[in-house]
């Protein structure tokens, strides 16, 4: 049988006794996480197994594909046709389906203070310059989140493409900021932006779903996304929680510059008091 009719799961069940001790590790990571790993860059799943990308690799071409690539295509192709056969909870209506995201959205109120979104809106707007970076499936955050803080007067660099982020960094000053976006606080390419920014000397804004020591500890501002337990399944892999903080930095940031244009200074605590009283997450 051709290595694209066997299911990830089969093939990966079937080979397992040829791989290697290390390869035998990725592997039962990814079979005990078949739906994330769909979502997994390669950095990502060496980090979740603890072994190097080069191990990655090697596991999957043992097991016959051409690489990690080709794994995680096929392996999407597998976890789309489970779905329509397993007997999973699923949504009865658009109200039930709108209440469910509604609640998701309202749970980062219990994790996310309004003290931190004025720290944020006040890196922004006394930053000479802010760079904004993510990769894969954050990308479109990042473009939202940069495009709507350059119509309020932020003024920002953001890129889909690693090499050209990174030259913006290396531009960038000890007056700029920089936003990393990573749900699993283990990409490679936004950790190294976060690294580079610090020697930079610029202030540091990570929001992140793992407090993934290498990409938070010289953060200045940490915002942790806090997914709400629930029986529904949301594959893709949902990033609505992201978009809902970028929402409410772009809140804070209009309403910090409003009082700036107002002549109240933002860094008086009675002025904080009253910003935080008009708004609720």
């Amino acid at each position: 049988m051709e290595i694209n009719e066997l299911t990830v799961e089969k093939n990966i069940k079937d080979s397992y006794e040829n791989l290697f001790s290390a390869e035998k590790k990725a592997a039962e990571y990814v079979l005990d996480n078949l739906d994330e790993v769909v979502m997994l860059s390669v950095s990502e799943l060496a980090k979740k197994c603890e072994v190097s990308e080069a191990t990655i690799v090697r596991a999957c071409k043992h097991l016959g594909y051409s690489g990690y690539y080709q794994m995680r295509l096929l392996l999407a192709r597998d976890t789309g046709k489970n779905e329509m056969h397993e007997n999973k909870k699923e949504v009865s209506n658009l109200n039930e389906l709108f209440e469910f995201h509604s609640e998701r959205i309202l749970n980062l109120s219990k994790h996310i203070s309004v003290e931190t979104l004025v720290d944020v809106s006040k890196i922004l707007l006394q930053a000479r310059n802010t760079h904004i970076v993510g990769v894969g499936n954050t990308v479109p955050i990042v473009l939202d989140l940069g495009f709507r803080l350059q119509r309020y007067g932020v003024s920002c660099n953001y890129s889909m493409i690693p090499e050209q982020f990174y030259n913006y960094i290396m531009l960038g000053s000890e007056n700029d900021a920089l936003i990393a976006i990573s749900r699993t606080g283990a990409s490679t390419a936004v950790i190294r932006a976060v690294e580079m920014a610090y020697k930079k000397g610029m202030k540091i804004i990570v929001i992140t779903g793992e407090l993934n020591k290498q990409f938070v500890e010289n953060a200045d501002v940490i915002i942790k996304v806090v997914e709400k337990n629930s029986g529904f399944e949301i594959k893709p892999d949902s990033h609505l929680i992201e978009f809902a903080i970028n929402e409410a930095i772009l809140y804070m940031v209009k309403k910090n510059k409003d009082m700036n244009k107002n002549g109240i200074d933002i860094n008086n605590k009675e002025n904080i008091e009253m910003l935080l009283s008009e708004f609720k997450l």
